[in-house]
């Protein structure tokens, strides 16, 4: 249950490497649970007039990793048309318990081609089948994330809904807005400041375990919060909150 909520902490953060407006960021964060500290990840992002590189690496850290160690790296490339960011590769390697999995996935704007690619590939005993007509007009979580900061920015809203695909999960991704407040710092090197709080929804389509305990259709959008701040006229997620019935599990923006 931790890891699989580790990878939605990550996926919902990578988008604050975005914060900079320079060429080359770098930017680190930290996962906590309780006042413990269980993941760390390392951002770094290559930009210009119209294209997005950016490579995340993650790990466990802490305690953790004396009995759930694992590691991940995530590669990939989004192009600008307009004003809106599209797909073009999302690739992830990840290694836990001593097993590798590596997925690959390519997007060919002009006709919404998908060419993608599992190893191992998966294992329908343990999870469910993704319906091939759901394979359409999809993005990968990272994509989605940059363009709802940009409907932040350019419409002071974080209400979306995105049909996400990541190689290996098909889902839909919901988001509203919970309320606006004046976030404390409670870290050193954290963020402090006027926040928008956005509440999240998961609505699993594929690719999920069959015995998972999760019961999504039981979920409220205050059970995932991310924190929306601001800093030189930019929007940037500085937090987000995943509530579950053992606890809370928090990630940061650590500034350096």
């Amino acid at each position: 249950m931790i890891i699989k909520l580790l990878f939605y902490a990550l996926l919902l953060i990578w988008p604050s490497v975005l914060l900079s407006s320079s060429k080359i960021d770098k930017y680190n964060f930290s996962i906590q649970f309780s006042n413990l500290s269980i993941a760390k990840i390392s951002a770094t992002v290559n930009k210009n007039e119209n294209k997005i590189f950016y490579s995340i690496i993650s790990s466990s850290d802490g305690s953790l990793k004396s009995f759930y160690k694992f590691s991940s790296t995530i590669k990939g490339q989004s192009k600008r048309i307009r004003d809106k960011l599209f797909p073009s590769i999302y690739e992830t390697f990840s290694s836990y318990k001593g097993k590798t999995r590596k997925s690959y996935v390519e997007w060919d704007n002009s006709n919404n081609v998908l060419k993608f690619q599992n190893t191992p590939k998966l294992d329908l005993k343990k999870v469910n089948k993704i319906p091939q007509n759901t394979i359409f007009n999809v993005i990968d979580p990272f994509t989605a994330l940059i363009n709802t900061i940009n409907n932040l920015q350019l419409n002071n809203s974080c209400i979306n809904k995105f049909s996400v695909f990541d190689g290996r999960r098909r889902y839909d991704l919901e988001m509203i807005e919970l309320s606006r407040s004046f976030l404390k710092k409670d870290r050193p090197k954290t963020y402090e400041g006027n926040v928008i709080v956005c509440g999240l929804r998961f609505y699993p389509i594929g690719g999920h375990y069959l015995d998972s305990k999760w019961k999504p259709e039981n979920d409220k959008f205050s059970d995932i919060k991310l924190y929306f701040g601001f800093l030189n006229k930019k929007v940037f997620p500085v937090r987000m909150e995943i509530n579950r019935w053992f606890g809370s599990i928090i990630t940061r923006i650590i500034f350096t």
